[in-house]
């Protein structure tokens, strides 16, 4: 039966909206010379850009700054100038939503590959070895499946300080257990059959069977695993920085503008709807497909 690409293409989706944010929407040319004549690319590099510094040959689609206060233009409505309106600051809430969306998005990548590298090196360990080893590491996985992910993300970045890294780690340690259980389940469902045995009688050492004939196997159903921790470690993200756990301001994530916008809730609208709205279309679109060959991923 033909593979379903849902989860795989939204994934990469994702992963281009984080590298094309500062191309789509931002205050620094696509393309500048500088006065020394040397050809620059300062929308993809840290540091400001002074228009003194050279000459702009290529702007963004939407030259607009996400940083950029402007206490004249707070809490402006939706416009044609301001897409999704200004908050109380008066920054752009369409370029901060576009540049919070590539934070929170890159989190949530990260986070996730962390946990399934992690999940597969324990959960595999487990069911490879058998014995006491499957036993010590069992334990390991359930004491961290005992504390909710969130509970515990909160705990490590009370631990670990703030930062985009610390979010990163507290984020993926939490989300390790299920990702670990995934593992050991994959491992063991092929683990026995006439693949492992045609592997294991050619020469191959249990590590390398695993990599080289198990894994490709399970790639499909590690594909719906990654997407659904995306999902949720966005989720876990925006929960973190609106509790002020997450991301400093004035670097925008999608929970820090919300958390922003609350104060202004009995006045403006659009600052929390807007983000509230994005929230929910990314994790829609991870949660939307069907499971692979309508059977539950493991």
């Amino acid at each position: 039966m033909r593979r379903r690409p849902g989860p795989v293409v939204v994934l990469l989706a994702l992963t281009g909206t984080v590298l094309a944010a500062p191309l789509l929407v931002g205050d620094k040319p696509l393309l500048a010379r500088r006065s020394d004549g040397r050809l620059t690319c300062p929308a993809m590099r840290p540091g400001a850009w002074n228009e003194s510094d050279g000459r702009s040959l290529l702007d963004p689609p939407l030259r607009v700054s996400w940083r950029a206060i402007q206490l004249d233009d707070a809490l402006q409505p939706p416009s044609s100038r301001h897409f999704f309106g200004t908050d109380a600051l008066g920054r752009d809430l369409f370029a901060r939503v576009v540049h919070g969306a590539r934070l929170s998005i890159l989190v949530g990548l990260a986070a996730t590959a962390l946990a399934i590298g992690a999940g597969l090196v324990l959960g595999g360990a487990a069911a490879l070895h058998g014995g006491w080893v499957d036993l010590a590491l069992s334990r390991v996985i359930e004491v961290l499946a005992c504390f909710p992910p969130f509970i515990l993300a909160m705990a490590l970045v009370a631990v670990l300080g703030g930062g985009i890294g610390s979010l990163i780690v507290a984020i993926g340690v939490g989300r390790t257990a299920a990702a670990s259980r995934f593992a050991r389940a994959e491992v063991l469902r092929w683990r026995g059959t006439g693949l492992w045995l045609a592997a294991r009688a050619s020469g191959s050492g249990r590590a390398r069977a695993a990599v080289h004939h198990l894994l490709p196997l399970a790639a499909e159903n590690l594909s719906v695993q990654m997407a659904f921790g995306v999902a949720q470690a966005i989720l876990l993200e925006s929960g973190l920085s609106f509790l002020g756990l997450g991301v400093p301001a004035p670097v925008p994530s999608w929970g820090n503008i919300l958390a922003e916008g609350r104060a202004t809730l009995d006045v403006a609208w659009w600052p929390i709807l807007i983000p509230t709205l994005a929230l929910s279309v990314v994790l829609g679109l991870l949660l939307a497909f069907d499971r692979p060959h309508g059977e539950a991923a493991r």
